[in-house]
């Protein structure tokens, strides 16, 4: 301006920025781009207002069907295998009944080491069960063996005598597991005795003839049946089928301890007229009216108690695979 200030110089445009705003369209914020905004992955938000991502916890996942039938089933397959082996099969393959029991326990050390090498809890749980099984099977599948199948199969395998005479020597029936004696064949019960020790009665009688023969052998008796906790201390005895008038057979027992043959000494030094064969082999009996009835009996009790044991266990396996899966699902 002439004869004034000059007037500061405006602003222009920056070369080039024109064409560059031309070339730029021009930008919206609408409401799909806002919803593709995404909260980075690097970390939480920070700063006042910052919101952090929720992350719903992880839950366990729950067993499936076919793991708790696993759980639950082999289990109580490997007890119910074990306890069978014991009871029908120890007293002909005893080696490979242990052998295949000591198979079914390292099968559940090998579950158990498999699952804490791979984080598996299922598996470790399913090993603990399988030992356990194991475990409890030994001394139930040895008392089916000490108290019904071990007698049941010394009886079925060995010999049978019938119309022996209660004169007869001992030593000629070594091997008999069964004798059927003649007619007119008793227990002298007026000459039994009890022998007490450790808190257990053992009880013999002499088996006599009513018309004792006298001859090489003389009518001392080598036969006696004997039983434990089923007499008094002298003349009542009431052991196996003492009740039945027409019983006649014995199932031999036997005398490891030799608490029986103690027992038959002391009635020798009680009694002035029984005197049994100096050096002479006594045979202990079990009086009884029917030898097969009590070999059947003891078969019948042997599998009786396998199957109560065995569904007691699958009970307690499923309520152990039921605690297990509560505690998966947690």
């Amino acid at each position: 301006v002439p004869g004034g200030r000059p007037s500061p110089p405006q602003p222009g445009p920056i070369p080039g920025s024109s064409a560059r705003a031309r070339a730029a369209p021009p930008q919206s914020t609408s409401g799909s781009d806002l919803c593709a905004m995404r909260v980075p992955r690097s970390g939480p938000l920070q700063g006042p207002g910052s919101m952090t991502p929720y992350v719903a916890p992880r839950k366990n996942p729950a067993t499936k069907p076919l793991d708790f039938l696993i759980i639950v089933l082999l289990p109580w397959l490997v007890f119910s295998l074990a306890v069978s082996l014991f009871a029908f099969a120890y007293q002909d393959f005893a080696p490979l009944v242990w052998a295949l029991v000591a198979a079914s326990g390292l099968l559940g050390c090998l579950f158990i080491s498999m699952g804490i090498s791979r984080g598996k809890t299922l598996q470790v749980a399913l090993g603990c069960l399988v030992v356990a099984s194991v475990a409890v099977s030994l001394p139930i599948g040895l008392h089916l063996v000490s108290s019904y199948t071990g007698e049941f199969f010394r009886v079925d395998y060995g010999a049978e005598y019938r119309s022996v005479s209660p004169e007869a020597p001992g030593a000629s029936f070594i091997d008999a597991s069964v004798l059927e004696f003649e007619p007119g064949t008793g227990v002298d019960v007026q000459r039994s005795l009890g022998f007490m020790n450790a808190g257990v009665t053992y009880c013999v009688a002499p088996i006599v003839s009513d018309h004792p023969r006298l001859g090489v052998h003389g009518h001392l008796p080598s036969f006696w049946a004997a039983g434990k906790d089923c007499c008094s201390q002298r003349g009542q005895f009431y052991c196996g089928d003492m009740a039945n008038r027409v019983a006649r057979s014995g199932v031999r027992i036997d005398d490891p301890d030799g608490r029986f043959t103690l027992a038959v000494r002391m009635a020798n030094a009680t009694y002035a007229d029984l005197q049994s064969a100096e050096g002479g082999e006594v045979v202990f009996v079990r009086w009884t009216s029917d030898p097969m009835t009590y070999k059947e009996n003891l078969w019948n009790s042997a599998a009786t108690f396998a199957t109560a044991a065995s569904a007691i266990h699958l009970l307690g396996s499923s309520g152990a695979g039921m605690m297990l899966s509560r505690c998966m699902a947690r």
